[in-house]
């Protein structure tokens, strides 16, 4: 401006050396090109009422963002159970106003940025675990982790099953809810604007909610971190990073704003540009543009632009296919049915004669008509996609591909050649900039059946499980799906997980990425009993990173004991009455040690004795009766009482065969008892010599307290080590029951 000015000074000092400063030209300095901010609606947002008020002073306007129902490997009955719901929400919660209709304005976009579910993930541990220093070094890892799959182009192509790039992303479905009310005649009071806008919000969410769509409010804060990206794609101040400039330039806050604030205003921090020529918006020197659907070429079928679908040897949903940072927004008005049953109606009365055109448009016609009486309503729908490139060339590339995508799966796009009010449409499609009455003269919108339309609406998604970050895992379009099984909310009484795959599958990987995970969140007390060795370099990077790990491999140079009669000792202390059982029938495979810790110590102990005694083979556990396993409980009795009489501190296995032997000599019991006694004595007596003797006929010393312990089977995980790795692992399993 200053160069015109003196470029202007310097011309006129030419033609006249003494001819003065104008007014005129003073008044010159001051002008500037059109504002775009005074285009946008949005004025402020009121934090009580959780409205937005528009630039007429009058409309107030409401946020939404909405969680689409998951809706992978879904039935056909249910997807169409699914849209019938959606369409129930569209036509039956929101009300129909003849002046000043209501307009809802649904956008769906992928947001390559999982910066804020960085921050989720961050502030999701225990209060035990947050500031521990293996918490700190997987949020790091898996921050660096988020920032590698965010990049452009993606991490790698998916081949197999989308057929495009694996980008990290979120898709973020938002709405905006509002009607223009015209400044004539009696306006409504701000309170019954307000009331009315949170009556119908209220409606529409719960419909949507019975639909399986949660839906929340937005805030001042949403739509302002939302926009803020939008028109500062690649601001200098931030390096081209729109995330780090939130954190530049925040959102201010609903309170003790300044004199004439203005939301507008605050988001775009440098100067946007409109062309004709190439009719685009340019926003950090990046052109934008958009592509109007001018019409449906053929009737859209369920979940059809969000809503996987099986092409060939690919599912993916069509939106997968646009081009990225492409922002799809429908524009629903909804108009009494009155006025249209009427338009109807002109359209008949008009096609008269005996013609095939006339003919047609009455059968037409009376089809639409029949359609309106089973509720099936007609509102007029603008349907739009936003697209920018880096430059003019990769914007043109972008919107080609757009629509060659579109016109095949039933969508008709206006060309770009042919487009006359691209740069307004642009404005007019912004979050509650559309004008109902604008639209009389432009005719963007188009009669679509509430079916149709609820088919288009991006509310059939991908599931993203239930938003609490225990666990986090990505679905098919790259979205971060996260469950606690830890949390109350989250979990069910059966506290199980199975992994199956073939080997090299990645069994062992998934489960190192669990447990990374679980010791980030909760640290827990970690056991892993394991054959092979795949969790050795987990627990060294565990040692590593501050917790304390006790690795043990059983083999036959590691002095290690798992001795399975520990705690008998134990169990006999809390008996009231030293006795040997005599009765069968006071067996009870339901009874707890009298702490209430649902422990059932001569339960575990029986059934290791019984895997000694049988060597896990079906055959011999078949012949195991009530009675035998009456003389097993009586020896383990009888073993822990000669221990303890004779000042030992541990019962080991071959008490437990001494005691059978006693019972075989008792010439109390009958004579088959006696040999069955001393039968299941000799088979136990394998577990007190050799390896076996080693492992489990050896008194044990204490595991040391850690926060994980490794068990690598070693030997035992081979085969015919089956008997031994067992009662190994009964033997460590009654050890972690002991610690819970």
């Amino acid at each position: 401006m200053w160069k015109r000015f003196s470029q202007d000074v310097s011309n006129d000092a030419t033609k006249q050396a003494e001819a003065p400063v104008t007014q005129a030209m003073v008044k010159r300095l001051y002008e500037r090109p059109p504002s775009f901010t005074d285009l946008l609606p949005w004025v402020e947002y009121d934090a009580e009422s959780r409205s937005f008020l528009l630039e007429d002073g009058i409309t107030l306007g409401a946020l939404f963002e909405l969680t689409p129902a998951g809706t992978e490997a879904r039935t056909p009955e249910f997807m169409t159970r699914l849209r019938d719901a959606i369409q129930t929400a569209l036509t039956d919660a929101i009300p129909e106003e003849d002046d000043a209709p209501w307009v809802l304005q649904v956008y769906v976009q992928d947001e390559p940025s999982l910066q804020g579910f960085q921050r989720e993930t961050t502030d999701y541990p225990q209060p035990s675990a947050k500031e521990t220093e293996f918490t700190r070094h997987f949020q790091e890892m898996f921050g660096q982790h988020l920032a590698r799959i965010t990049r452009p182009g993606g991490l790698f192509e998916d081949k197999a099953v989308t057929g495009t790039h694996w980008r990290g992303q979120v898709r973020r479905v938002r709405a905006t809810l509002y009607r223009r009310l015209k400044p004539r005649g009696k306006l409504p009071s701000a309170i019954e604007v307000e009331e009315a806008l949170n009556d119908v919000a209220i409606k529409w969410v719960a419909a949507l909610a019975s639909a399986g769509i949660r839906a929340r409010r937005g805030t001042g804060q949403d739509l302002y971190e939302w926009l803020l990206k939008w028109f500062n794609p690649a601001p200098e101040i931030a390096d081209g990073d729109p995330d780090k400039l939130l954190e530049i330039a925040p959102y201010p806050g609903d309170e003790d704003l300044p004199f004439g604030y203005d939301l507008a205003e605050r988001l775009t921090l440098t100067m946007p540009k409109s062309d004709s020529a190439s009719t685009t918006w340019w926003f950090d020197d990046l052109p934008h543009s958009i592509v109007t659907v001018q019409g449906l070429r053929r009737a859209p079928e369920v979940g059809h632009m969000t809503a996987e679908r099986q092409a060939g040897d690919h599912v993916f949903s069509l939106f997968d296919r646009l081009p990225e940072h492409t922002v799809m927004v429908m524009t629903l008005t909804v108009k009494p049915q009155d006025f249209t049953r009427n338009h109807i109606a002109q359209v008949k009365r008009a096609a008269v004669g005996d013609s095939a055109e006339a003919e047609l448009t009455r059968e037409d016609a009376e089809a639409v008509e029949r359609e309106m009486a089973r509720g099936n309503k007609l509102y007029p729908l603008c349907m739009a996609f936003y697209v920018r490139g880096s430059d003019l060339k990769s914007l043109r590339a972008n919107i080609n591909q757009l629509n060659a995508l579109l016109l095949p799966n039933g969508l008709q796009p206006i060309l770009q050649e042919a487009d006359l009010l691209t740069l307004d449409s642009y404005i007019r499609n912004l979050p509650m900039a559309y004008d109902v009455s604008l639209d009389k003269i432009n005719r963007r919108s188009r009669l679509v059946f509430s079916s149709h339309t609820a088919n288009l609406l991006p509310l059939y998604g991908r599931s993203k499980g239930t938003g609490h970050p225990g666990l986090v895992f990505f679905n098919r379009g790259a979205e971060p799906l996260v469950f606690d099984p830890l949390h109350h909310e989250d979990r069910k009484k059966n506290a199980h997980m199975l992994i199956l795959g073939p080997t090299g599958a990645g069994k062992s990987a998934l489960l190192v990425y669990l447990l990374q995970q679980m010791a980030a969140m909760y640290r827990p007390r970690i056991f892993i009993i394991e054959a092979g060795g795949s969790f050795s370099l987990l627990g060294q990077d565990f040692q590593a990173n501050g917790l304390s790990v006790n690795q043990v491999t059983l083999n036959p140079n590691v002095d290690v004991s798992l001795p399975p009669f520990a705690d008998a000792l134990r169990m006999l202390e809390k008996e009231s009455r030293l006795r040997i059982i005599i009765d069968p029938d006071t067996l009870d495979d339901d009874e707890t040690d009298e702490e209430g810790t649902g422990r059932d110590i001569l339960g575990e102990m029986e059934i290791a004795a019984r895997i000694m005694i049988t060597g896990g083979d079906e055959r011999e556990d078949a012949r195991m009766t009530r009675a035998d396993r009456l003389l097993i409980r009586n020896a383990i009795f009888l073993a822990a009482k000669t221990v303890k009489e004779s000042g030992r501190a541990q019962v080991i296995t071959e008490d437990v065969v001494a005691a059978l032997h006693a019972i075989g000599r008792d010439q109390t019991l009958p004579e088959s008892r006696r040999n069955r006694a001393m039968e299941m004595g000799d088979g136990m007596a394998l577990f007190c010599s050799g390896l076996a003797g080693y492992f489990f006929n050896r008194p044990g010393t204490p595991w040391p307290e850690s926060d994980v312990t490794i068990l690598e089977m070693g030997i035992l995980a081979r085969e015919g080590y089956e008997d031994q790795l067992t009662v190994a692992y009964i033997s460590m399993m009654s050890h972690i029951n002991d610690l819970v």
